[in-house]
This record gives structure tokens, C-alpha cells and sequence, in this order.
């Protein structure tokens, strides 16, 4: 009997010593690999913000996270990265926000005419109280803010030049967002729906003759090629989007303390450092782009400005106030990051 007892404490050890030996250390963590898709090309600022982003993260711990990168929407479609982040299929994207005003419509101010005069004003949206309401937004559908990414856009067409809302009446055009396409069909313009990746073949083949997006995009889907009249951002601009680098809620949820603190930890480098470096040439390099193509370029001056303006105020803030739940406020708070 003793010699039994003797044995079974002996296997009881045994089996404790193998389990503290096999047990993984902190620092023996297996890696994760996250999956980061958006629509843009590979090279395209958007897509190097996402890397600059993942290679931060992964030094900041020691491997333990991954990332595997998918542009040019080569895993999810534009509209299907929301859903996915909701539901945990992916993990990360860079979105520009209005995509989502179908199914969250105060999403509407990060693309509303004449709210965001400047990159940089729209960058000090991270630490205001309408950009802390917008990311509460988000978080309660799902999906965590990372990085606010604004960028500046402008006018191009094939037909004339687009300076004033009058000019628009006959066109067939893109616009990016909700209250942008409300303001535009009230000028007279028809409007064709879909994502920035879409907008060189449907100007191809005549299904636009006019669009709006980011001088990046111009530039990185080559619209150049297709469009022989550019309103150029360069002093003034009725059009800033958040394109931001965005979270599922499920993954964030899954990483350690120390895991998401590398994450915030990230999110202020790329806004303080990376961003005012990469963000500063965009308008130089639409305008130079242009210029070898033989556009007939235009730069918006403060009165037609002021003009879009007044129209804007009577159209798509009008509409947003009076149709979106909470929309007036959200208007107000978007009013007071400009003083």
C-alpha cells in the first residue's frame, strides 16, 4: 500500500513538473495574425498609413501581432468591410466613414460640404468633443476609431470646368456622401452611387461625366487619364472626408491590456508624426499629375467658397439637421471644431 501511495504522488509530480514546463511563458505568446482589407491601391498613402500602422504595433510587442494586408479590395468589397468588422470576419480597414451614412446616418458630418476647412482642422477632431461623439457612435455598432484621416478633394469633370453649384446642372456625377449627393441633385446634377475604386471605368464608358473625391484618389486611380477639367484643394476646399483606420470592437476585445495599450500607444504616433509627413504633398502631386495630363486646372478661390457655402446651408445642412436623430447637435459640434 505504501509503495502505491509512493507511486501516485510520484505520477502527481511528474504530471505538475510537465505542465509548468510545457505552460507558455508571457514572452513565448503565440502570434496573431490580423487581416487589415481596404478598397485603395497598394502604394496609395491610405494603403502605407495602414502598414506604417501594423509594422508600429508588431515591434511594439515583440512579434506577438501580425498583420496581413489585402488592397484594392481584394477581400472584401468598399461596403461589405463594416459588416465584416461587426461580425468579426475582419479585423481592420481604412473606410472612408460616409460608406456607412446608409446604415448609421449621422456618420453623414465626416462628409459634409463646408464643415472641415483644412486637413488639419479636421485632424483636431481626435481631441474635440464631435470627434469623441463620433467614435462613441462607432463603438456602440461595433467598430473602434484608431486614427482620424482627413483628406482634402475637388471637382473633376469631362466636360466643363465645375466652379459654382450652378455649374453642376446636367451632370452626371459621383459625389462620395449622402448630404454631398442631396446637395448636388438640388443644384441639378444626377447622381450615381459607388466607391472611389469604381470611378475610372464608369467615367470611361459615360456612366459620370463629373465626380468628387480626395486629390489622393485622383491621383492614385489615375482619373487624370479620363477627367480633362480639375477643381484642384489647393487654397480652398467645399469637400474633407475621414477616411479613418478602423477596428472590429471583437478584436479589440480579444487583445491583452498591455496589447491595446500598444495600439493607443500607435494611434498618437501616426497622428502626431506620420500623418503631417505623408498627408503635406497629396494636392502638390494631383496637381502635378494634371498638369502632364493637359488638364484644364482651376483653384477655388474664398468667394466661389463662400458660395458653396450659402448653398450648403440651405440643402445638405438643412436636410441633416431635420432628417438624421441628434443631427443639429452633431451640425453645432462640427461648427465649433472650425472656431
Amino acid at each position: 500500500m505504501r509503495a502505491k501511495n509512493i507511486y501516485i504522488i510520484f505520477t502527481i509530480t511528474l504530471f505538475i513538473a510537465c505542465g509548468l514546463l510545457f505552460t507558455p511563458k508571457p514572452s513565448q505568446a503565440a502570434s496573431v495574425t490580423l487581416k487589415v482589407s481596404h478598397q485603395f491601391a497598394a502604394g496609395d498613402v491610405r494603403d502605407l498609413m495602414a502598414r506604417a500602422f501594423g509594422d508600429m504595433v508588431t515591434k511594439k510587442t515583440n512579434g506577438e501581432i501580425k498583420f496581413r494586408y489585402y488592397p484594392a479590395k481584394s477581400l472584401f468589397k468598399p461596403r461589405e468591410q463594416w459588416d465584416a468588422m461587426r461580425n468579426g470576419a475582419l479585423d481592420m480597414t481604412v473606410l472612408p466613414l460616409d460608406y456607412v451614412s446608409g446604415k448609421i446616418p449621422q456618420i453623414s458630418i465626416t462628409l459634409m460640404p463646408c464643415t472641415v476647412t483644412s486637413v488639419q482642422q479636421g485632424a483636431s477632431w481626435r481631441n474635440k468633443p464631435i470627434g469623441k461623439k463620433v467614435a462613441a457612435l462607432m463603438e456602440k455598432n461595433g467598430v473602434r476609431n484608431l486614427v482620424w484621416a482627413w483628406f482634402s478633394g475637388g471637382i473633376g469633370c469631362k466636360v466643363r470646368q465645375v466652379v459654382l453649384p450652378e455649374d453642376v446642372k446636367g451632370l452626371k456625377m459621383r459625389a462620395a456622401g449622402k448630404k454631398f449627393e442631396y446637395m448636388l441633385k438640388e443644384a441639378g446634377a444626377s447622381i450615381t452611387s459607388m466607391p472611389s475604386s469604381e470611378a475610372y471605368h464608369a467615367l470611361a464608358t459615360g456612366v459620370l461625366n463629373a465626380m468628387l473625391t480626395s486629390s489622393a484618389s485622383f491621383v492614385s486611380y489615375k482619373l487624370y487619364e479620363v477627367l480633362k477639367y480639375i477643381n484642384i484643394p489647393r487654397d480652398y476646399s467645399i469637400w474633407y472626408m475621414a477616411e479613418n483606420l478602423i477596428m472590429s470592437e471583437k478584436t479589440w476585445k480579444r487583445l491583452t491590456p498591455k496589447q491595446q495599450q500598444a495600439f493607443m500607444e500607435t494611434s498618437e504616433w501616426i497622428h502626431d508624426k506620420w500623418i503631417p509627413l505623408h498627408f503635406k504633398g497629396l494636392v502638390d502631386k494631383e496637381i502635378d499629375a494634371f498638369t502632364k495630363a493637359g488638364a484644364d486646372i482651376h483653384y477655388m478661390t474664398k468667394g466661389e467658397f463662400d458660395q458653396w457655402l450659402e448653398f450648403a446651408k440651405k440643402t445638405a445642412w438643412k436636410n441633416y439637421a431635420q432628417t438624421v436623430p441628434g443631427g443639429q447637435e452633431l451640425l453645432d459640434l462640427a461648427l465649433d471644431a472650425m472656431k
